[in-house]
């Protein structure tokens, strides 16, 4: 009997295929067991007799049908039911492990860990230095805004102290509250506190920290440095004039004040000491009370002597007087400035203190031998309401590439912007500059008077709006470069106490 004959009485049906003797197409059709084994031998039959007729491989043809339950061998778990699917539930966080596509990209794996990301479910890390080297981002600021008790301050403290161990170096400047101190002592840094009453003096006049390199990468040299302290010294006298005297120094001021410095100076270089406010005074009453300077520079120089005195006799006394009392150690992994005790006093006495304090970090700053720093300017509302302080804030936005820093504003909406100035003037402009030059955005929760703004100023989608309306606390949306990522900061134990800004309250933050 030939192939073809046997599986037509086994019921199975064989296409002889073309001419040329290409091989046949077998047509199996399933039945009853009988029926089965019946295929499965005339299978056999048909491949033994192809094979020899044909002299064909077989190796490829169809292996032998097997029951619904699977082949009849020995612990095969035939059962006497078929498995069949059923639905189920499932949470959106195995949803977006099991199906990649549902998740956003990370930042990657280098940098401080901040938290969870709420939607891809993986860590959240933060490094602005090595996402400005993998051109993730192009600018090295961050403005961190969120409505009262969102959480961050926390994330400002978690992203700083986990820098810091890292190898980075901070500052705080205008600490209002004082809850960096914990933060300064945790991770082993330094708090200089200013204010009315307090021990601290600082020298506005210092000369500062002295780089190796000058602006254009060649050796500092003396006559070099000379002048970039003077001209850092006469920049502070400018700033603290204009907030004494409540306008800006103008016409023969300028040279009063410039003939004053250099008179002090010379003074201390005698005393091989730096210059001091009292001893600038006293060269302004001397210059007022000489007759080889003309009528105009001698009043001017009384209008600012006036103005000056209130630095050592008036509401002022005590805190910029005198030589510099505290150490200044740059290669501290931390250094904050506590202005908690100027909270009493006159708004003019903290703008002082700012402008003397921010010249006075200025050095550190600039100074590319201290390496890679944060600036974190905590309560930012109250430090671009000074002209002296946004301009200096405006020059550390733009140059931080250049410094090696990236700056942190903190503030509770973007609407505090609008206490630089009004709508239209110089400083609401320069406000609203540092907007624009910051490319990392951290949106924590907002009250729903704000959305609106925030919406307009920052380019929020309405889906990125509705996270930001809704997060708990802790929870903050970070916009990175074009990037947008829900964070949830979280705390090690031993962050928890150094972290609270709310222990006078009885609880802690998230």
């Amino acid at each position: 009997m030939t192939g073809a004959r046997a599986a037509a009485s086994n019921g199975l049906s064989l296409d002889p295929g073309e001419a040329g003797g290409k091989p046949a197409v077998l047509d199996v059709h399933r039945g009853g067991s009988v029926a089965r084994r019946a295929q499965r031998e005339a299978l056999r039959r048909v491949r033994e007799e192809l094979a020899g007729s044909l002299d064909l491989d077989t190796t490829g043809f169809p292996d032998p049908v097997h029951p619904a339950r699977g082949q009849a061998r020995r612990n095969n778990l035939r059962l006497s039911f078929r498995p069949r699917q059923r639905a189920f539930n499932e949470t959106a966080f195995s949803t977006a492990v099991t199906y990649l596509f549902l998740s956003g990209a990370s930042l990657g794996h280098e940098g401080a860990y901040i938290g969870n990301d709420v939607f891809g479910g993986g860590a959240f890390v933060f490094d602005p230095w090595e996402l400005y080297r993998q051109k993730v981002i192009t600018g090295m600021s961050m403005i961190l805004l969120g409505a009262v008790g969102t959480g961050k301050s926390t994330c400002a403290k978690s992203l700083v102290a986990r820098l810091v161990l890292l190898g980075r170096k901070a500052l705080v400047l205008a600490d209002r509250k004082g809850e960096w101190d914990a933060v300064a002592a945790f991770l082993g840094g330094l708090t200089i506190k200013v204010g009315p009453g307090q021990a601290a003096r600082i020298n506005p006049l210092d000369e500062g920290i002295r780089p190796r390199l000058d602006p254009d990468g060649v050796p500092m040299s003396d006559a070099k440095w000379e002048m970039i302290v003077r001209a850092r010294r006469l920049n502070v006298l400018l700033a603290v004039g204009a907030i004494l005297l409540a306008r800006p120094i103008a016409g023969a001021e300028h040279t009063a004040m410039s003939t004053a410095l250099d008179a002090a100076v010379a003074v201390a270089v005698a005393g091989k000491k730096p210059p001091t406010l009292p001893e600038f005074t006293r060269q302004l009453h001397s210059i007022a009370a000489s007759a080889e300077f003309s009528d105009e520079t001698r009043k001017a120089a009384e209008r600012l002597e006036h103005g000056y005195r209130r630095c050592s006799e008036g509401d002022l006394r005590g805190m910029f007087d005198g030589h510099t009392t505290v150490v200044f150690d740059p290669d501290a992994p931390i250094i904050t400035v506590n202005t908690k005790a100027l909270s009493g006093a006159s708004p003019e006495a903290r703008k002082v203190a700012y402008a003397c304090t921010g010249s006075w970090a200025e050095s550190m700053v600039t100074n590319a031998d201290s390496g890679q720093r944060l600036c974190v300017y905590e309560e930012g509302w109250d430090s671009i309401s000074d002209a002296a302080s946004l301009t200096r804030m405006v020059e550390a936005w733009k140059l931080a590439r250049d410094y090696g820093i990236f700056n942190i504003l903190i503030v509770h909406k973007l609407g505090d912007l609008d206490i630089a100035g009004d709508a239209g003037t110089a400083m609401a402009a320069m406000a609203r500059s540092l907007l624009g030059d910051t490319e990392v955005k951290v949106i924590y929760r907002q009250e729903s008077a704000n959305l609106a703004t925030t919406k307009k100023e920052l380019g929020l989608t309405d889906a990125e709006l509705k996270e930001v309306s809704r997060n708990r606390q802790g929870t903050g949306l970070w916009k990175v470069g074009r990037r947008a990522i829900n964070v949830h900061n979280l705390r090690t134990t031993a962050e928890v106490k150094p972290f609270d800004t709310d222990s006078k309250m009885g609880k802690a933050a998230a």
